[in-house]
């Protein structure tokens, strides 16, 4: 006989009757968790929920975020009439977080009256991602004149009309991308906030600008990336006395000048593509910015770095010390590049080098003992760990270590990590027992082979 026969009760009755009371106990959850709850959804969703019943109806309309994003394949006037609804409905309540994705096209009035009523809302995050834009486009002055804004991400595609006036007294982190400025007061205001603390600049258009001067006494971290695609620059000097770190990765179009930081604790220069024939212009320019690095502990220096400051090997001469540098960190490089070694030679008090790729050496010095003369005074001195990455096994690589391990007469480890030739592991092994076998200028070296 069926059980559910048997108990008197429906199976389908009692499942349904454990669902209400699953039900049930959610909705008796304090409202403020509920709001958490709801929180974690997507505006669309959490407002969908106010079907479920009564205490619902309302309950989204006091979740803090607010995030919509156009999907293509959605129709457009629903995508904004949601949006106004949403921004209706919920009345005065704060806003944490007002995230919009969307095209503007000829919209542009209507999508400023969202930004304004989220300035109204006292919202404290504000991220726009924005395309379709016909002409420069201007944001509501409200927005850049905000109290209570101290997250700001503006992704504009297309030229940016920002206001003659511009305070964000409480404005830490802010990231432009795909801009194009405009006017130099105002892109200087927006840039020197008072209280920002992380800035991060990427793929913007600065053609329009001759000069600009950062500002910001309180910025911690800039991140830089722009590309080849502009054939005017801009001079940008980059005022932070508490930066302490710093990523740039550009055509150096821009010409980048950095005064000096005290407190810099680690910067990666990069350099994106760019013709050949602006090598040396490059060149001195990353030793421009170089120059106002010269307090940093940690350095990296991509493979494209090193091929550009290759280029105009004399620039070493003009370099400073570098007295707090502990961390190198180096991409392929040969090892007669002569700014690279002016580097070694300007960094007294260098711990630890690495090199993230291959280590060249042309033929004619593999067995120059020369080649490190004078050496640099870090090598006698402080450098205790060098490692070599993507360690390719060759007798040329070979003399490449015992260059190394003659001139370190402090060092301590010496890490190598190979690629290795499973195809030949015979050979490998050979490789090995050479390595281990090299000479050491140093008393206590320790060969590590991973």
């Amino acid at each position: 006989m069926d059980e559910s026969t048997v108990n008197g009760k429906p199976k389908c009755q009692r499942l349904h009757k454990g669902k209400d009371a699953g039900i049930d106990k959610i909705n008796r959850l304090p409202e403020a968790i509920l709001e958490h709850i709801l929180s974690f959804l997507p505006t669309v969703d959490a407002v969908k929920t106010s079907v479920l019943c009564k205490k619902w109806q309302y309950l989204w309309t006091s979740i803090p975020n607010v995030e919509f994003e156009e999907d293509s394949s959605s129709k457009r006037e629903l995508f904004m009439n949601s949006v106004e609804r949403v921004l209706l409905l919920r009345g005065c309540s704060h806003i944490r977080r007002f995230y919009i994705a969307c095209n503007v096209f000829d919209d542009a009035y209507r999508v400023n009256l969202w930004v304004s009523a989220a300035v109204q809302q006292n919202v404290e995050e504000c991220s726009l991602c924005l395309s379709g834009i016909k002409g420069p486009f201007a944001l509501p002055h409200c927005l850049f004149i905000s109290t209570s804004l101290t997250n700001l991400e503006l992704y504009v595609a297309g030229a940016l009309k920002l206001p003659s006036k511009i305070d964000l007294p409480n404005l830490k982190y802010l990231i432009l991308m795909k801009i194009k400025f405009l006017d130099e007061r105002s892109t200087e205001q927006l840039l020197s906030c008072p209280a920002l603390q992380e800035l991060f600049v990427e793929d913007c258009n600065w053609s329009h600008l001759r000069a600009v001067t950062i500002f910001t006494p309180m910025l911690k971290s800039l991140t830089i990336r722009d590309k080849d695609r502009h054939r005017v620059g801009c001079q940008v000097m980059i005022c932070a006395n508490n930066l302490e770190s710093i990523y740039c990765k550009s055509a150096f179009v821009n010409d980048y000048c950095l005064r000096e930081s005290c407190s810099l604790m680690e910067a990666v220069i990069d350099v994106a593509e760019f013709p050949l024939s602006r090598s040396r212009e490059a060149a001195y320019r990353i030793s421009k910015l170089l120059q106002g690095m010269r307090f940093v502990k940690s350095l990296e220096l991509s493979s494209k770095t090193i091929e550009v400051l290759t280029s105009a090997d004399e620039i070493y001469i003009h370099l400073l010390v570098f007295g707090n540098l502990r961390s190198l960190n180096l991409g392929r490089l040969d090892l007669k590049c002569g700014a690279v070694w002016g580097l070694l030679h300007h960094s007294p008090h260098l711990e630890m080098l690495e090199f993230r790729e291959m280590i060249g050496l042309t033929s004619d010095d593999v067995e120059n003992s020369s080649l490190l003369n004078p050496t640099p005074g870090c090598f006698a001195s402080h450098l205790k760990q060098i490692k070599i990455d993507d360690f390719i096994t060759s007798f040329e690589m070979i003399r490449v270590v015992k260059v190394l391990l003659e001139h370190a007469v402090v060092l301590e480890t010496l890490t190598i990590c190979s690629t290795g030739n499973p195809a030949e592991p015979e050979m490998e092994k050979v490789f090995r027992e050479e390595l281990l076998k090299l000479p050491c200028g140093s008393k206590c070296c320790q060969i590590i082979l991973s």
